[in-house]
């Protein structure tokens, strides 16, 4: 347990922890922090783009509704006064056509009983001029309107819906429509008009009467005409429709395309719905600013913000309290391992207080501490042994070789460094993989540690090269060394099975002898240069320079063992 002297430095360490970003805790406090305001702002963001695609189907649905249930009841009015046109047109008594009053009486018996156009019903001659009106406007008997295309075209023979105009007699906007009084021949006598203010009560009503919203409404367009014919919200009747590539989704219309879409329209970001009126060829736009069919998701970010806001500080005082009672031991184990690093009490292990996540980790600290106190030895073995084949490496090598040459500075005598560099392997590497070779260069270094004794050293140095250390010989070092090569030599003549493959391996081996007065590194590069004239002499042979660094000056000696055929 900690004394009061341990919970007094764990207070010390707290207060210097409690305004640092090193703490744990202040970082553990951030970090919630954090998740509390990016959860608030990901309640916002994925609520919000699932409540207006959610929003923008319903509102595209009532407002496709809406535009189609308007486009349906301008489509009747339509085909209603053209039905009433061809009544008329059929009935008209053709000798009345050359009486201005018999026709203006006639007409007025018909408007009478069907009044549906509000600015009367014309009979124009064959030149375009009044013949007769009901009801009679002041101005417009006699008067030409031979240049209007509903006159035009009905001189074709056929029904002609006008362009909605500006009224030359009652002016105001009327929309004109216009028949054939044809004989039995076929022979157009006379032209019968019907004209509508766009404003009066029998027609287009439900244009003007129908609003959407507090800033939306619908908008009667003409694509032929390229006019806006009116709107339920503004006085925009006969204004011409936007130009081209100024609003996208308008395009989309007058090009036909017929559904809902979002459009901008100075600056404000509207929901659109089209629908065709067939009749006439025109289309009814109901729109609606998306402020308002989004304004649910506002007032949801302002509940979020609110709430949010309301939720930090008890969060902020929870997460405190909490951090310190669930980190509290957690410190007070850090304490006592940092009093075991500097000595002040022996390496053992940590108390642990409650069986949680930290009881754990101090429980798995306690393991690490026992497994790296009963490792310490094979931590040291790794270190200075080939982790292939557990032969000594080029370090353990070098310490050995200098305790030799120490031992034979006081004792005299002779040793010798064997070095040994394998012919054929790497065909093995390449043709067979890595794999292969490893097992190869295991089965190399059982076999060659058989042909050495015990109080000698083979060591592993590099990929393919062994070196063996033969010391405390005496003064016939050379024939022993000799003796020791041969045997290494003999065991490469049996050839190496791997992966269930024969393979030949070889070697060349230099030999270098040494006593007191020559160095480590003077014995390893004199037997690696040796070795080299070996490999240059026809490999499967060993070569003995006589003493340190003789290689290039002395005699030098070789023999050769009949071996297999090398790789």
């Amino acid at each position: 347990m900690c004394t009061k002297a341990d919970f007094h430095s764990f207070h010390i360490a707290s207060v210097k922890l409690l305004f640092s970003l090193n703490s744990i805790t202040n970082r553990l406090l951030i970090l919630g922090m954090t998740l509390l305001l990016m959860g608030a702002a990901g309640r916002v963001f994925f609520l919000s783009d699932y409540l207006r695609n959610d929003l923008t189907e319903l509102a595209s649905v009532q407002l496709l509704t809406m535009a189609n249930y308007v486009a349906k009841n301008i489509d009747h009015d339509i085909l209603e006064r053209r039905e009433l046109l061809i009544r008329v047109a059929t009935k008209i008594p053709q000798n009345f056509l050359y009486n201005n009053k018999q026709m203006q009486a006639w007409l007025a018996e018909r408007y009478d009983i069907n009044p549906l156009f509000s600015q009367g019903l014309v009979v124009l001659d064959v030149s375009g001029n009044v013949l007769a009106d009901y009801p009679a406007l002041p101005g417009r008997l006699g008067r030409s309107f031979a240049d209007r295309d509903y006159f035009q075209q009905a001189l074709q023979g056929a029904f002609a819906i006008g362009s909605p105009v500006n009224g030359r007699i009652a002016n105001v906007p009327v929309l004109p429509m216009a028949i054939p009084i044809q004989d039995k021949a076929g022979k157009v006598l006379a032209v019968l008009v019907g004209a509508s203010a766009l404003h009066s009560p029998n027609f287009l009503d439900t244009l003007y009467s129908s609003r959407i919203g507090n800033a939306g409404g619908l908008v009667l367009v003409s694509p032929r005409d390229k006019l806006f014919i009116g709107a339920s919200d503004a006085d925009i009747a006969l204004s011409p429709t936007f130009p081209e590539g100024q609003h996208p989704q308008h395009d989309l219309a007058m090009k036909g395309f017929r559904g809902t879409g979002i459009d901008n329209q100075n600056g404000v970001e509207e929901l659109t719905a089209i629908a065709s009126i067939p009749s006439s060829g025109w289309f009814i736009v109901a729109r609606q600013p998306t402020s308002e069919v989004f304004a649910p998701i506002a007032r949801l970010h302002r509940f979020i913000e609110s709430n949010t806001l309301m939720l930090v500080p008890f969060f902020f005082v929870f997460m405190v309290l909490g951090l310190r009672y669930l980190l509290h031991p957690l410190i007070n184990a850090a304490l006592h391992a940092d009093k075991m690093t500097r000595e002040e009490i022996p390496l053992e292990p940590l108390p642990v207080v409650r069986d949680d996540e930290v009881g754990h980790l101090t429980k798995a600290f306690n393991r690490v501490l026992s497994k790296l106190l009963e490792s310490r030895a094979e931590l040291q073995h790794m270190a200075h042994h080939d982790p292939l084949t557990g032969l000594p490496n080029r370090q353990l090598l070098a310490d050995r070789l200098q305790q030799a040459l120490a031992h034979l500075q006081r004792n005299n005598g002779n040793l010798a460094v064997l070095f040994l560099d394998l012919d054929g392997f790497k065909p093995i590497n390449d043709q067979l993989g890595h794999e292969a070779g490893d097992a190869a260069l295991r089965e190399v270094a059982s076999r060659l540690r058989a042909a050495v004794r015990a109080e000698d050293t083979l060591a592993r140095v590099g990929g393919d090269e062994f070196v063996i250390l033969l010391s405390s010989l005496n003064d016939h070092a050379k024939e022993s060394a000799e003796l020791v090569a041969r045997k290494c030599l003999e065991v490469f003549q049996q050839p190496f099975v791997t992966q269930g493959r024969a393979c030949h391996l070889g070697t060349s081996i230099g030999i270098a002898i040494g006593n007191g007065g020559c160095s480590s590194d003077e014995l390893l590069i004199t037997a690696d240069r040796a070795m080299y004239q070996a490999k240059n002499s026809g490999r499967g042979k060993f070569f003995l320079a006589e003493g340190c660094l003789a290689c290039l000056s002395k005699e030098r000696q070789s023999c050769e063992i009949p071996i297999a055929k090398q790789d």
